[in-house]
Parts: structure tokens; C-alpha cells; sequence
């Protein structure tokens, strides 16, 4: 049985205080011992992708590391965002707009960076883009994340799928064929 869920954007200041949603709202930080679970839940086990936290949806949401950073957990499509021993943030997502950017499912590829960062790193073209300039769904002058933009082709990434199942969606498109990591 499919979960509902909502096409309301997401409340950006109550984003760690979503109702219904398992860990929103803790004001523990997240441990290492959890990152580990996670980690091996996915990675090792295949277990079926975890809901986020905030928004609740499957598919976007897992544990990550990368070797410039420390162990974290965050969601690509509303911004979710926690590193082990901290609370949860909300991220901002860019879109560098250079020939290079890929889109993926039917939208410029996201990437998402702390809410006072002003520059970013395309990896793509190899420049440093100022973050004013850069443009993902636009309304006004902001950059909007999917969670808040009902019109997002993300929303129609199908939900409550197996781990296999997102593994083959998400490795459908070029740019990231071989990297997907919930």
C-alpha cells in the first residue's frame, strides 16, 4: 500500500518539526552508531530506502560520506540535512546552468550547499559560480527547492519503491550512472 503524501511545499522554518514523520523534531544529534546502521542498511543489506525526516518522501534520502566531509544523512529533494553529532539544517539547493549541467528526471540536477554559502564548485565546467547567479526553479529572485514547488518533476518520482528499484531509476541518466547513493 502506497504512503499519501503531500503536494504542499514544505514549511522551511518547521522543517525539523514535520508532524508524522519518524526523527523530526529530535533535538538529539545524530550519532555515529546511527550513521553505521543506516549506512550498513542500505549499502550492505539493500534494505528498502528510508522516508526522510522532514518532507517524507523515499528515494532522495540517505546516509552519505564523502572523503572532504564528515559522515552525514540529507535528502535531495527538500534540503534535510545532517552531519553526525549535530542537528538537523535545511541546505540550499543551486544549479549551476552551464552547458555541462545535466538534468535528471526531467529537471536541472541539484546541488545543495549550507544557507550563508555565496559561491559553489561546478564540477561540471570546473568554475566557481556565485550562488545569486545560479538558477534551478526560479520564482522571483530565489532558487526553489522540489519540496517547494508543487510544479517540480521530482514529485512524480514514484514512492515506497525497493532499494533495487531506485537504484535502477536513478542509473538511468548519464551523470549519475555509477554514483547512486541514496
Amino acid at each position: 500500500m502506497s504512503k499519501q503524501r503531500s503536494t504542499t511545499p514544505t514549511d522551511v522554518a518547521g522543517m525539523d518539526r514535520a508532524p508524522n514523520r519518524p526523527n523530526a523534531g529530535s533535538e538529539e544529534a545524530y550519532t555515529d552508531e546511527q550513521w553505521d546502521e543506516e549506512s550498513y542498511a542500505l549499502l550492505a543489506e539493500r534494505a528498502d530506502p528510508a522516508h526522510c525526516p522532514a518532507c517524507g518522501l523515499t528515494g532522495f534520502f540517505g546516509p552519505r560520506a564523502r572523503d572532504d566531509a564528515p559522515k552525514f544523512r540529507e535528502c535531495r529533494f527538500c534540503g534535510f540535512y545532517q552531519e553526525v553529532g549535530q542537528q538537523c539544517t535545511r541546505r540550499r539547493p543551486v544549479s549551476h546552468g552551464c552547458d555541462q549541467w545535466p538534468k535528471i528526471a526531467g529537471a536541472p540536477y541539484i546541488w545543495w550547499i549550507a544557507p550563508d554559502e555565496r559561491w559553489f564548485h561546478c564540477g561540471f565546467c570546473d568554475r566557481r559560480a556565485a550562488v545569486e547567479t545560479s538558477s534551478v526553479f526560479m520564482k522571483g529572485s530565489g532558487i526553489t527547492a522540489p519540496s517547494d514547488d508543487p510544479n517540480h518533476p521530482w514529485w512524480h518520482v514514484p514512492q515506497d519503491q525497493s532499494y533495487s528499484f531506485y537504484y535502477s531509476y536513478w542509473e538511468q541518466w548519464p551523470s549519475t550512472k555509477g554514483r547512486v547513493v541514496f
